[in-house]
């Protein structure tokens, strides 16, 4: 039975107090995707439900308020560079909605891979507006090379990463001003966001506890020393999207993989508490679970599961309520990625799909009322 941590007309005070089947017939390259749609300028005009009270500190009450209800919003990745996110929302969104008749609460889109200036938002906005939460995160592209890519071997290349180079004062290097160059593309798609008036649950610099993306550790078994040009590299972010860019917008989120074999704690580059909202693990496994909870919870922070999936022996085999079972009181959330050729990830594609959309315990787009806020 669930905990009904607040009354109904508690939830009302508070909020209202608050500041303002086959996966390769449908994988397309997103290359091939017509986005003659998405790329127009984002209407901003307000339509549909209206929650005047949705902001930073309401939805992060809100998201107590599930946890301590042993409630679990559900969410699906829509591809994972901006000029994608529409025709992922179609597929892995309309038709969970077609074979559900629900829509999940939270969608996700990623802001990387990207070297146009152009940064479709639509989709998030329509979203938002019809009464659903978004998360961006950030897949940022290497400065340190040439070529256009985020996967690096940040234990092979450690001598090469400089992260604290890429902060707002320092010499104006090839690297900098690379990477300024898309922070100031990607500032401005925020933007946009914001204007709209949609609060973004932004993921930057995920999984850092990894070798694999360039910002990631630089040392396996814990002996990594790069938190602190790591930490002052997010911290830098945040003061220049906040002061520079004038992003009010913005939860920041945390999220880190399991560290069970050569990777680094979970908590070792986290940049402090005045800098994240949210917390998060990011879990693939053959099965659904949720390592390292009490190390995450000792960070004093919500928690949510940032990332989930099955890894290949576990696709189009998860069993969605057990993900559900498995954060039920620990996370406000769970965000699953997206299918691709040869991977049946996303949820539409796993087992109990019904079930999960339809379960009271599950918060659907079409549960978030405004009452909520």
């Amino acid at each position: 039975m669930m905990r009904k941590s607040l009354s109904l007309l508690g939830l009302l005070w508070i909020f209202s107090c608050s500041p303002e089947d086959s996966t390769n017939d449908i994988i397309m390259q997103s290359e091939n995707i017509d986005n003659s749609e998405e790329i127009s300028e984002p209407n901003t005009a307000i339509e549909g439900p209206i929650f005047d009270h949705r902001n930073k500190e309401s939805i992060l009450a809100y998201f107590d308020n599930l946890i301590a209800n042993d409630q679990v919003m559900v969410g699906q990745q829509c591809g994972d560079m901006p000029t994608s996110t529409a025709w992922y929302y179609n597929t892995y969104v309309d038709m969970l909605v077609d074979k559900t008749g629900n829509h999940v609460g939270l969608i996700g889109a990623d802001f990387g891979w990207e070297t146009k200036d152009d940064y479709p938002v639509q989709t998030l906005i329509d979203h938002w507006q019809a009464g659903g939460l978004v998360t961006v995160s950030w897949h940022a592209d290497n400065p340190f090379v040439d070529k256009i890519d985020v996967y690096w071997n940040t234990v092979e290349n450690k001598e090469i990463i400089k992260l604290k180079s890429l902060r707002k004062d320092e010499p104006q290097t090839k690297a900098w001003q690379s990477y300024r160059s898309e922070l100031d593309r990607v500032a401005g798609a925020l933007q946009k966001l914001q204007a709209a008036g949609v609060t973004v649950i932004w993921r930057p610099f995920h999984e850092m506890n990894g070798d694999f993306f360039w910002w990631g550790t630089n040392a396996h078994g814990n002996q990594q020393t790069n938190e602190e040009d790591y930490k002052a590299l997010w911290i830098d972010l945040y003061e220049t999207f906040k002061y520079d860019y004038g992003l009010d917008n913005l939860i920041w989120t945390y999220s880190v993989v399991p560290s069970e074999t050569w990777y680094a704690n979970v908590t070792a580059y986290y940049p402090g508490s005045d800098y994240v909202d949210l917390v998060g693990m990011d879990y693939y496994g053959d099965q659904p679970d949720f390592p390292h909870y009490e190390e995450l919870k000792s960070l004093g922070k919500t928690i949510v599961m940032s990332e989930s999936g099955p890894r290949q022996a576990g696709y189009g085999q998860w069993n969605m309520m057990h993900l559900v079972e498995k954060l039920q009181g620990k996370a406000a959330y769970f965000l699953q990625w997206h299918s691709w050729n040869g991977a049946a990830v996303a949820i539409k594609d796993n087992k109990n799909t019904i079930e999960l959309m339809n379960n009271e315990a599950v918060i659907t787009r079409d549960k978030i009322m405004p009452l909520s806020f």
